[in-house]
């Protein structure tokens, strides 16, 4: 019998609800497929027609809190915003998304994300960094710099981010005001050190 698109939506939500669900109850690394599978109620093999690895499944939940983070980013934008104003609202949007998968975002993000390509790696995680780079790319451009996503400064800040997201999954202060003064303070570096290099646009020397 085929199974309708609609069932395999919803096979594929809940999948990834029971595996958040075990992710935070017990953590990401004591988290096996099989766990999942059977709190999910699937065959294994089912699941990986969906899935092929636990870090897929975490990863795209990554990618959909990222995903509606941006689009949140977009709707608060009013056109008034400095560069550095613009980026720190990105990353918070951002954040502010991935705080319901930060009890087991540390070990899943050091995995499956990296300062560099690696597609053989993570494929969700690949996807995770061109998409946030292509939208820092576009928040630069409206601020008159030329970048593109594989530019020395794309990976310089693509470092700096990374950075910010360990030290936010580890954030015990309150408000957690220790990593907006890291972001802030990544920002501003990076935005110093874009201002002061020649790559196009108004800011070009």
């Amino acid at each position: 019998m085929r199974i309708s698109e609609q069932a395999k939506q919803l096979c594929r939500a809940r999948i990834l609800e029971k595996a958040a669900e075990l992710f935070a109850a017990r953590g990401f690394d004591q988290t096996t497929t099989r766990d999942i599978a059977l709190a999910a109620g699937v065959a294994a093999g089912t699941m990986f027609n969906y899935f092929p690895s636990k870090e897929t499944m975490a990863m795209t939940m990554v990618n959909e809190a990222l995903a509606q983070g941006r689009e949140e980013f977009l709707t608060r934008l009013d056109g008034s915003e400095s560069l550095e104003e613009e980026l720190f609202l990105l990353i918070g949007t951002e954040l502010r998304r991935l705080r319901p998968l930060r009890p087991f975002l540390g070990p899943v993000l050091e995995r499956s994300l990296s300062p560099f390509p690696r597609k053989s790696v993570c494929p969700e995680g690949e996807a995770a960094r061109q998409e946030h780079l292509e939208c820092v790319r576009q928040i630069m451009h409206r601020h008159g710099f030329a970048a593109t996503p594989e530019d020395v400064a794309g990976t310089i800040y693509w470092s700096l981010y990374l950075g910010i997201l360990a030290s936010w999954t580890g954030d015990h202060s309150e408000n957690q005001e220790a990593s907006r003064g890291l972001i802030d303070y990544a920002i501003r570096t990076f935005v110093q050190m874009i201002s002061g290099n020649t790559q196009g646009g108004d800011h070009a020397r």
